[in-house]
């Protein structure tokens, strides 16, 4: 008989880890993301559309890039004619989305995922490369799905928008759009971000301690208190309002699936105080999907009276990378950092991981479903297709990290 008690304490040991575990530190990773992508926005346009051999390769770099502001950017791109199709292909199969956070997050506090997340960026970058290669050598376009193998082939086929060349690169960025300064989200999110920061400041200080008490003892873990007099207590009250305050954020923004917008990509390019909302928004959106996972595998056990192992026997084989592949078909990142996470829980193996990971398009499928259906559609086919010779062939060969 489950008791009311032990329910509570999932629910609280659940968003404290979420919050201390995850959040924190994929809130600076984002924040420098971010940043980056501000002082650099536009800079890249012209050398990327008037450098069409390698733009599969600057393609998959974007992609791979943590989160999906770089892939966002490529969409408007391919929309103006000034990239290949092989181009976005690249990027969508090389991009991890918000999960790769996660994934980062994860192995900055257990080395033992390092090696891992490192071979998952490798494989996605060099996959997605030679596939976005072998698309535009292929002649494959989405009106022309088959390419050269296509029996009404013809040469002149192009999927491409004439390229405009009196646009600048600002011209690109302001297809992103704008976000609408109105209703009680935009309110919450854009007043509320410096009581988050402040917050998940302080919380990333304590995470750190308890990394270092952790390394110094073997034995240490962080015990559930509710006394704020106590350090144990205070930590939990911290990682407590710390993700209450995100799940507040991830509702004020009304995007349930997917967190970066072509608006709020737009509009941090251009503002460093956009850029800390933008940044303090997706690690909300995070954290509110890593807290359900830990929620969804915790209860799942609780109430099946399984454990952790009973659970990875599910997730091993060519069935889990199937499965793991066919949730890359669901635009945006919240599904993706519930399989990412289940790894992290080590529910999945290697190959679901890579091929969820290749599979996936995070949200940067959205802003070229707006532009071009036809496009997006196929592209969900295009990137499918590696990650099941992928995800196979890693598993039939046994590797594994």
């Amino acid at each position: 008989m489950v008791s009311f008690n032990e329910i509570i304490e999932i629910i609280v040991v659940s968003m404290r880890d979420a919050f201390l575990a995850v959040t924190v530190f994929v809130a600076a990773m984002v924040l420098l993301f971010s940043w980056l992508q501000y002082i650099t926005a536009g800079k890249f346009v012209d050398t990327i559309r008037n450098n069409t051999v390698m733009q599969p390769v600057i393609g998959a770099l974007m992609g791979i890039t943590p989160g999906c502001g770089g892939a966002i950017v490529m969409m408007p791109m391919y929309a103006r004619g000034y990239v290949t199709y092989g181009t976005v292909i690249a990027t969508l199969i090389a991009t991890l989305g918000d999960a790769a956070f996660v994934l980062i997050g994860v192995a900055i506090t257990d080395s033992s995922f390092i090696a891992p997340v490192i071979a998952v960026h490798l494989i996605s970058l060099i996959v997605g490369i030679s596939w976005g290669y072998l698309v535009d050598v292929m002649k494959i376009t989405p009106r022309n799905p088959l390419g050269i193998l296509s029996r009404n082939f013809k040469d002149n086929i192009s999927s491409k928008i004439p390229i405009d060349n009196n646009q600048g690169p600002r011209e690109v960025f302001e297809d992103l759009g704008r976000e609408e300064e109105n209703g009680l989200g935009y309110f919450l999110l854009h007043q509320g971000y410096t009581v988050w920061w402040i917050v998940t400041a302080l919380g990333l200080i304590f995470a750190i301690m308890l990394l270092i008490w952790s390394a110094q003892d073997a034995d240490f873990s962080l015990e559930l208190n509710y006394n704020p007099l106590t350090l144990h207590g205070f930590i939990t009250w911290i990682g407590l309002i710390g993700t209450s305050l995100s799940v507040i954020l991830y509702i004020s923004q009304k995007n349930w699936i997917g967190d970066d917008t072509e608006a709020s990509i737009g509009d941090k390019l251009y503002s460093m105080r956009e850029t800390l909302i933008h940044s303090a928004s997706e690690t909300a959106f995070v954290t509110f999907w890593v807290m359900s996972a830990y929620l969804i595998f915790e209860f799942s056990m609780l109430f099946s009276g399984m454990n952790e192992a009973d659970l990875a026997i599910y997730g091993d084989g060519i069935i889990a990378v199937i499965i793991a592949s066919l949730i890359g078909l669901i635009p945006g990142c919240g599904p993706q950092i519930i399989a990412i996470t289940a790894y992290t829980k080590d529910l999945i193996s290697f190959p679901a991981l890579v091929a969820n990971a290749i599979s996936q398009d995070g949200d940067a499928l959205f802003p070229l479903l707006a532009r071009h259906r036809v496009a997006s559609l196929w592209a969900t086919v295009h990137t499918t297709i590696p990650a099941l010779i992928i995800g196979i062939g890693l598993t039939f060969f046994d590797i594994t990290f």
